[in-house]
């Protein structure tokens, strides 16, 4: 076997080794990326309910404190006549404060956890463009490898000895010209 040959063919076969690692690289990085996918959706969807229940917090706070100054306008109304009934809606006044105040509390542990969700989305879409373009690249070298495996093959066919049946057969076919 001649030099070139050798060459040629532990090339090729590093190229083929490379093309095979990628190829499962590939398998691995596109389970990957559909698993990171399938979490940010999740985490998306999560934010987006913890948006509405923020909303709906901010409602019933909004509701309480409505509450809170129509009790206080009655018991105002009710001191004039009746101390016993005016007490009544001071009670429920207080009530709804303490109410809103607890609301206003778990609001704020929505708000906490909505920006700590929303960061958890953004660096997982970040993430996951970085793995989409790194697979972009781990495809383009594998082309590339696939590319100089051909290439190598082309040049060890061309790197054989034409056998002498095969120039008699080119010699007779040039003579009939």
């Amino acid at each position: 076997m001649s030099i070139f040959t050798r060459i040629s063919a532990t090339v090729a076969s590093n190229i083929d080794r490379v093309v095979g690692e990628i190829e499962n690289n590939d398998a691995v990085i596109q389970a990957t990326l559909t698993e990171l996918r399938r979490k940010v959706a999740a985490a998306k969807v999560r934010l987006a309910q913890v948006h509405r229940q923020e909303a709906n917090l901010n409602r019933q706070i909004q509701k309480r404190r409505e509450d809170e100054q129509l009790w206080g306008e009655r018991a105002l109304e009710a001191a004039r006549t009746d101390e016993a009934r005016a007490l009544e809606c001071v009670q429920r006044r207080q009530l709804c404060r303490r109410s809103a105040e607890k609301l206003e509390q778990g609001q704020q542990h929505y708000q906490l956890a909505a920006e700590k969700l929303a960061r958890g989305v953004e660096e997982g879409e970040e993430r996951l463009a970085e793995m989409g373009q790194k697979h972009t690249l781990m495809r383009a070298r594998q082309s590339t490898a696939a590319a100089l495996s051909a290439a190598s093959q082309a040049a060890d066919d061309s790197l054989h000895p034409v056998s002498y049946t095969h120039l008699r057969a080119h010699e007779t076919y040039e003579g009939l010209s």
